[in-house]
């Protein structure tokens, strides 16, 4: 398997695109649709090769001062170094031969904190700008609400990028190319399921290779039947689903096997990435209007506490807080509890805590932000139980084919008597669970398939069963 990462300029870093293949069986891209696609350029390099020799990666502005690309093209890929911010020019505009072009200086580079160079898992990376590019178009990432449409199988999406246009020549084009795909099956990006597109046969990667929980694969066929196809040189560049202002950013260029082969192109899910981009501040701040939908709010009982979830309709408003209150109607008193907004898009949280097992709340919930709150959201009654804590799964890996081996913390009993603690794992897509009692902090299950599974901690006492937070495993086969 070929990483995306192109030849070296020293050990372990991308190369300019004298030397390295790109898209394939691309289209002459049009400026005007393609606004916010940018050109990475060693900055050493440029005096003495021009642009044109010394780009070596793509990227996409997602707001005025952030460049999104792929985390290989700023990690030296044998020592896991990070780049220099002041080794790299973001180049703006169509083509790598303007005699005067817009370059912009780097002011920090950070790169996904759950980047692993061995897998090319959350390859992604985020420029953030010295300057403000206030005149600058850019395209949005796509939120986990959006993704299931846009990146839906057989879903059209396209990749841009300045390449190579040959399989066998070197030939580089001065303005870039543009590359019109099909989203492919999760099967076939993970699962090692072959996939027909347009009378080609493609051939899936298998679960060691690739990850559809953080991967995207994607390829194209022409009327004629060649393969469109990103390459080295295209990394870090977009993938894009949606047209004009319903464009959204859906995968980074990461990864393939060859160019133009019978694989599909591998690229980072930008869904699976959106609380990374939010912390790197590399998504659109929403223009906040005035609230005038309440919220709706769901609780969740536990022992001595209740969490709520709050959310907003979508054109409820734009909500920078929230505040969750539980009254006891045989007293009066009243506890409370506040969540920000997700990054992700997901429905906010708080826990209330301090409450009486056994006794109704009414709770209610509002949101604000600086236009004024929200009506309040219909009241809901939820009594605290004392239902016992499950322990985290703190690791999570299959050492052997069909066996998983989970290291966790201990479930709190919460003063009642637990009747089982499990460790409970399902195949990810549906299927019979698998459950082993916990009898100590590193825990075994057998006999599972060679599928990604999902695996939580399970305690139930006499009020009730309750699960952790789930955490994922592809099981080796």
């Amino acid at each position: 398997m070929l990483a995306l990462l192109l030849l070296p300029l020293s050990p372990g870093w991308a190369s300019a695109p004298g030397v390295a293949p790109r898209i394939v069986n691309g289209d002459i891209g049009a400026a005007s649709e393609y606004p916010w696609l940018v050109s990475l350029i060693v900055a050493d390099r440029i005096a003495r090769d021009g642009v044109f020799q010394s780009q070596y990666c793509g990227g996409v502005l997602t707001t005025p001062t952030t460049v999104v690309t792929a985390a290989h093209c700023v990690v030296n890929q044998d020592s896991g170094v990070l780049r220099e911010p002041s080794g790299i020019l973001v180049g703006l505009g169509p083509s790598l031969r303007n005699p005067t072009p817009r370059l912009v200086r780097v002011a920090q580079i950070t790169p996904s904190p759950d980047y692993v160079i061995k897998t090319a898992g959350n390859d992604i990376a985020v420029l953030t700008l010295a300057e403000s590019l206030d005149d600058a178009v850019t395209l949005t990432p796509v939120t986990p609400q959006e993704a299931p449409t846009l990146t839906a199988l057989g879903s059209p999406v396209r990749t841009a990028g300045w390449g190579n246009t040959s399989t066998s020549s070197k030939s580089y084009p001065e303005t870039f190319r543009v590359g019109r795909l099909v989203v492919f099956p999760d099967g076939t990006c993970g699962r090692g399921e072959s996939y027909v597109l347009g009378g080609v046969t493609f051939r899936g990667f298998g679960s060691r290779e690739a990850d559809p929980a953080v991967m995207l694969c994607a390829a194209g066929v022409t009327a004629t039947g060649q393969v469109i196809d990103s390459c080295q040189g295209d990394s870090g560049g977009p993938l894009i689903a949606g047209e004009g202002d319903a464009a959204r950013l859906v995968g980074i260029v990461s990864w393939g096997e060859d160019c133009a082969s019978r694989y599909p192109g591998v690229y980072t899910r930008v869904a699976a990435e959106i609380d990374f981009l939010a912390s790197a501040k590399a998504l659109p701040v929403a223009e906040q209007t005035t609230l005038t939908v309440a919220p709706t709010v769901t609780v969740a009982p536990r022992s001595g506490r209740l969490v709520a979830t709050i959310t907003l309709a979508p054109d409820a408003g734009i909500a920078t807080a929230f505040a969750v209150n539980a009254v006891d109607p045989a007293t009066g008193q009243v506890a409370n509890c506040f969540a920000t907004p997700r990054p992700s898009g997901l429905p906010a949280q708080c826990t209330i805590e301090g409450l009486a097992n056994g006794t109704a709340y009414q709770v209610t919930a509002i949101a604000g932000n600086d236009e004024g709150n929200s009506p309040v959201s219909v009241p809901v009654t939820a009594t605290p139980l004392p239902l016992a804590d499950p322990g985290t799964i703190r690791t999570l890996r299959s050492p052997a084919p069909g066996k998983v081996v989970a290291r966790v913390t201990p479930t709190l009993a919460n003063g009642t008597e637990l009747t089982a603690d499990q460790l409970v794992c399902r195949p990810a897509k549906g299927g019979r669970e698998q459950v082993v009692e916990i009898t100590g902090p590193r825990v075994t299950l057998t006999g599972l398939r060679p599928v990604r599974h999902l695996c939580v901690v399970r305690a139930v006492n006499a009020y009730g069963a309750l699960d952790s937070s789930p955490r994922r495993v592809s099981v080796r086969g």
